[in-house]
């Protein structure tokens, strides 16, 4: 912990419990002139409530070191704090220094790649320069990169009449990276557009024409002088007529009756009809999908088909949003469909699933279709438990199923699987050309059967398969994590230490998503450091970042653990129009009430319902918010059962965050929309990370985490340790909420220093 690093000391630890001492009475008492260390500590409360970041770093320089050396646990956290914060300050210089050497290393390299006539590795040189820049518009007016820039335009529109979509999606995908988080919006905007047509190409051939799609790649490894790995081999792919079993016309009339009725932005029918031609017409234009559905080779066919598509998105066009409804839609889906007999003949359910993914796509980012193969995974996602083996997988650069790593006490843990290992079949079936989603159909499935994994283990110079038979249970996602794992239960729930400061009494609490079981665990884990800590901790690190969200109950029973009355979140319909409110239960505020104070910390990975949390928590003073402004996913998405074997997911709400102020001015709208300036969360203390300090961040928590795994530690290297998250500075953003922290501390332990004293002694060395 931060101690054994910063302050080489042995752990203090309560003999007997603390009665729990109000830091908002030693707030009182020093605002009133009783105490100067109490004083202290609320002004730096106050500052940083009130976003007033240079306040806060003169406040903890200005620590009255005297009145804090009276006491020894005091004086210790008092030196901590004078530690933190130079050691802060050193780590800006250091990390600004390392950032414009990373700018500059990379623009070499894109020079280099320039010489050498290749632009396309210059561009994302390019790119990575700019993620090493403290102003991306000011970046954007270097001539050299601004030609980089130019030259890509030109080409995607060469590559896309070449039908090269993979380098096309490249070039798109750079282009609309590099002026993602610049003032250019217009510019960032249409070239998102087009990479979402070149990514619904790709994904075509993907999912029909996987053959095609591999010889690009093949073609494309070859432009770049590389030599390609492996042969194609038809047996080993997944058949696409397996996700089209219970698609038909009427399940689509009913999921886009729906959409066109209740989504958010009430724009009718009109995107959805555009969507779903938009797609059908992509389809159709994607000529290697020829060798799937033959007749798309035929010129005249294929002419007469798009043809119609064409004239049906003129007539829309001159049509008034009063004449568009369901009848249109089926006359107009029919009509093809009779068309596609005739001439292109490909089977109904493809274009019926095409035209209904484009539809929604039109719509927000959100909405979807629960297609009937996808009905499965849907609900696996938005539960705590779900029956599996445990694994996380990712794909390689070579496209091949890789395990990140198996959850400890699941199946695949206690069957030998490791981090690392490439799944090469699954009950006999390769892997070759598998997504994601499809290994994950495979290996998941009824609980109590027997799944076959063939697994090349990482660094066997062999490359022989290892069978691993894994019988599939219940699998429990843990969301709720502390400060240093220090074992694993046999049952395989983690054993964690939850303090990050045991001498100042800081607790640490890490959620990762929010499922049905996060709110009981959070209990839990605060119970927990109770118990470690002997009584309510001084201080408590709530990590909501990287938390891509989850369920709006989750975030209302986990919120209402510090607000004890009063609204958490609302939301609002079309017409802005609130139509619930999510209210705290009156008088139960267990962690509030504890007196602990709160630093949430929150980035650009922080969404919906750690929004939510976030945000009600800060509205109401139960923390200080600490980071960068969240995500900006505040919209809520109801999922509808319209037809037996299907759900439609369909954004129909905005939230809310409640009033500052009492009601004089209206809560904060979450969602980023189109041209919005607020949205999310912002930090009251902004603490930036750079691109490889977040990189750093991520990568050493997870070989920490990882540390109980055999084989998860790369031979050689030293175990990872969570401690040099801090004390090698690479997270500023954890430093900072340790330091204001640490103060309200100081300020906590001189209130408590009669009983204190009678009460701790000091314990064996180390933890």
């Amino acid at each position: 912990m931060i101690h054994a690093r910063l302050l080489g000391r042995a752990t203090l630890a309560l003999t007997l419990a603390i009665t729990a001492t109000s830091l908002g009475a030693a707030r009182d008492a020093g605002s009133a002139g009783g105490d100067p260390i109490a004083d202290w500590a609320a002004r730096i409360w106050t500052a940083a409530r009130a976003g007033d970041e240079t306040g806060v770093e003169r406040l903890l320089e200005e620590l009255p070191l005297e009145a804090a050396e009276k006491d020894p646990l005091q004086a210790r956290t008092a030196g901590a704090v004078s530690q933190g914060l130079a050691q802060l300050r050193e780590q800006r210089l250091a990390a600004a220094a390392a950032r414009d050497g990373e700018r500059e290393e990379a623009l070499t390299r894109m020079r280099t790649a320039v010489a050498e006539d290749n632009r396309s590795l210059a561009l994302r040189e390019a790119v990575i320069a700019q993620s090493h820049a403290a102003d991306y518009d000011a970046f954007t007016r270097n001539d050299e990169v601004m030609e980089l820039v130019r030259w890509a335009e030109e080409q995607v529109l060469v590559e896309e009449a070449a039908r090269n979509w993979i380098d096309a999606q490249e070039l798109l995908y750079l282009l609309r990276t590099f002026y993602e988080d610049t003032s250019d919006q217009v510019s960032f905007k249409r070239h998102q557009d087009e990479l979402e047509v070149v990514n619904r190409r790709v994904e075509l051939l993907s999912r029909y024409a996987p053959k095609a799609l591999f010889d690009m790649r093949v073609a494309r490894i070859q432009r770049m002088g590389e030599e390609p790995e492996g042969e194609f081999n038809p047996a080993q792919l997944i058949d696409y007529r397996e996700r089209l079993e219970g698609v038909d016309r009427r399940m689509l009339y009913a999921f886009l009756s729906t959409a066109a009725e209740d989504h958010i932005e009430a724009a009718g029918w009109r995107p959805l009809l555009v969507g779903g031609l938009d797609a059908l017409e992509t389809f159709a234009t994607t000529v290697p999908l020829r060798t799937e559905f033959p007749r798309l080779g035929d010129a005249a066919a294929v002419g007469a088909w798009i043809g119609r598509v064409r004239e049906w998105q003129n007539q829309i066009s001159l049509m008034k949003d009063s004449e568009l409804g369901r009848r249109a839609c089926i006359a107009m889906v029919e009509d093809l469909l009779d068309l596609n007999d005739a001439t292109i003949k490909v089977p109904a359910e493809v274009l019926i699933r095409e035209y209904g993914d484009g539809a929604m796509a039109r719509l927000d980012l959100y909405s979807d279709i629960v297609w009937p193969d996808e009905v499965r995974r849907f609900q696996q996602q938005t539960e705590g438990d779900f029956v599996g083996v445990g694994i996380l997988i990712r794909h390689t650069d070579k496209r091949e199923i890789q395990i990140v790593q198996p959850l400890e006490g699941t199946p695949a843990y206690k069957a030998g699987v490791l981090p690392g290992d490439v799944i090469v079949s699954v009950d006999g079936d390769p892997t070759v050309g598998w997504t994601l989603n499809d290994a994950v159909d495979r290996i998941t499935g009824r609980r109590g059967e027997i799944v076959r994994i063939e697994v090349v283990r990482e660094g066997d110079e062999d490359q022989t398969p290892v069978e691993i038979p894994i019988r599939r249970d219940v699998i429990k996602i843990h969301s709720v994590k502390g400060w240093d794992k220090t074992g694993i239960e046999a049952d395989g729930e983690p054993i964690w230490s939850w303090l990050i400061d045991d001498v100042a009494g800081i607790a640490y609490i890490r959620l990762t998503q929010f499922t049905g079981a996060t709110y009981p665990d959070l209990r839990h884990a605060w119970d927990q450091i109770v118990e470690e800590y002997g009584g309510a901790p001084n201080g408590l690190i709530l990590d909501l970042r990287h938390n891509p969200g989850g369920l709006l109950t989750a975030a209302v029973q986990i919120s209402n653990l510090w607000v004890d009355r009063g609204t958490i979140v609302t939301g609002e319909n079309r017409a802005q129009e609130q139509v619930w409110r999510q209210q705290a239960l009156g008088g139960r505020a267990p962690i509030a009430d504890s007196g602990v104070s709160t630093v949430v910390l929150i980035n650009r990975g922080s969404a919906s319902a750690s929004e939510i949390v976030a945000g009600a928590l800060q509205a109401h003073g139960k923390a200080v918010v600490v980071g960068e402004r969240s995500f900006g996913k505040g919209s809520v998405q109801t999922v509808h059962q319209v037809a037996r074997d299907g759900r439609i997911k369909l954004t129909t709400q905005y939230y809310r965050l409640p009033s500052p102020d009492g009601g004089v001015t209206p809560g904060r709208l979450v969602h980023k929309r189109d041209g919005s300036k607020v949205w999310g969360v912002d930090p009251d203390v902004e603490a930036m990370m750079t691109v490889r300090q977040t990189a750093d961040a991520l990568t050493l928590r997870q070989r920490a985490e990882s540390a109980f795994l055999a084989g998860a530690q790369p031979e050689g290297e030293k175990p990872a340790d969570i401690n040099d998250l801090l004390g090698e500075g690479i997270d500023p953003q954890l430093q900072t909420a340790v330091l204001i922290l640490q103060a309200q501390a100081i300020a906590r332990l001189q209130a408590g220093d009669e009983m204190r004293h009678a009460m701790r002694e000091p314990a064996a060395a180390g933890r």
